[in-house]
């Protein structure tokens, strides 16, 4: 069995996944949102931009960006606070350009081994890997890298290859790595103690460079009480249901506890809530803020009146907005405070099942008495015990 596995490649991962849609670099903010709400994945990608030497890269291709980086980038400066309108008209390589490394998503052969895929992840702390959906070699490449990815105009398309899909892959062949994922978390060292944290009491504003660097991590921000205690999360996941100019102004005028309040009832706010955000937006003079949100609720509301009277399938509203992303098995709705926890002393099996179960890429480790946060553990990093187990050296011992 474990020779089975090594002899996988990465188009056997990719089958049944669709195609990505990829931007031109000069495309507005605005209208990658529009591609977001219109589309059934919680993402699109960018053209990386090419070195600014003239050079070829060999690894670099797109850049992901999703609504949690677009509010990051809306909420993270005080001018674009001021006028989200005139923010949201830029092009989106203002996105790509803060990205850094860990926002590039590399190019792979389809035929890439699935133990090289997992290095280039690994090599480049990268969440993801785009991989050609159609391909005319029939000879099996062990490690391949490019640069070319195609745009949404280009001849070719790619899907999305994420740590969380080798993972469940791997999780479906538990049986090979019995010796290590019988062992507690603690035990194999997978608990980051540098969880980023924020107080139910602190200006939501507080959380989102902690937003930036959980992106970048592949994890959330935890939401705690006065004793540590986990009461919930901003997850760049759940964002992904969200309007950006509405969830912009929730964090521009909540706190962390009450802007998760807000995503939690995003789909049917009440009305004491957004007249909350509406007087604060008010008081420190986020007019346009407050323009641009009541502008968002408005074309909800009247599209769910216009559709009152159609079938889920035929209404409008069930292929665009709010209710699309409750519907679609790709922005599946949770709660903010419906996180995936353990203890320290959990196996490592326990816990892949609890990130797979909840489809995120990171599990909060609390205590088991007190429920205060101790740590975060990655799939990064138990994608790299799995990938240490199966080096040769190891996995010869034991089958």
């Amino acid at each position: 069995m474990a020779s089975n596995i090594l002899s996988h490649v990465v188009s056997d991962l990719c089958i049944g996944k669709p195609a990505v849609r990829v931007l031109p670099q000069s495309t507005p903010i605005a209208a990658a949102l529009a591609t977001l709400r219109a589309g059934a994945d919680p993402f699109v990608f960018v053209d990386a931009a090419a070195p600014s030497d003239g050079k070829k890269t060999a690894t670099v291709s797109v850049v992901k960006v999703s609504v949690a980086e677009i509010l990051c980038y809306v909420c993270g400066d005080s001018g674009n606070l001021g006028d989200p309108a005139a923010a949201l008209s830029r092009p989106v390589s203002v996105l790509t350009a803060s990205a850094g490394d860990h926002g590039v998503t590399r190019r792979v052969d389809p035929q890439t081994s699935l133990l090289d895929a997992i290095d280039v992840l690994l090599a480049n702390n990268s969440h993801s890997l785009v991989v050609p959906l159609h391909t005319r070699t029939g000879r099996k490449k062990h490690h391949h890298v490019s640069a070319a990815v195609s745009t949404a105009s280009g001849a070719a398309s790619h899907c999305l290859l994420t740590q969380q899909d080798i993972v469940r892959h791997l999780f479906g062949s538990i049986s090979l790595f019995s010796r290590v994922a019988a062992l507690t978390i603690s035990s194999l060292g997978l608990i980051r103690r540098d969880a980023h944290a924020v107080n139910v009491d602190d200006d939501a504003l507080d959380a989102i460079p902690l937003l930036r660097r959980s992106i970048a991590r592949g994890t959330a921000v935890a939401v705690v009480a006065d004793d540590n205690a986990l009461v919930g999360e901003i997850c760049p996941g759940v964002l992904g249901s969200c309007d950006v100019e509405s969830v912009s102004a929730a964090f521009a005028a909540l706190s962390a506890g009450d802007a998760m309040t807000y995503i939690d009832c995003y789909f049917s706010p009440p009305e004491f809530l957004l007249r909350s955000i509406r007087a604060r937006l008010t008081d420190k003079g986020l007019h346009a803020m407050c323009d641009l949100m009541d502008a968002a609720y408005t074309a909800d509301v009247a599209t769910l009146s216009s559709s009152a009277s159609s079938s889920d399938e035929e209404s409008p509203l069930a292929r665009s907005g709010r209710a699309r992303r409750v519907s679609s098995g790709s922005f599946r709705w949770r709660s903010t405070e419906d996180v995936a926890a353990c203890h320290a002393e959990n196996s490592l099996v326990a816990v892949m099942a609890q990130a797979l179960a909840h489809r995120v890429g990171h599990v909060w480790v609390v205590d088991e008495i007190t429920g205060a946060l101790v740590g975060v553990v990655s799939c990064a990093d138990v994608l790299a015990v799995l990938r240490d187990h199966l080096r040769p050296e190891r996995y010869s011992d034991d089958f």
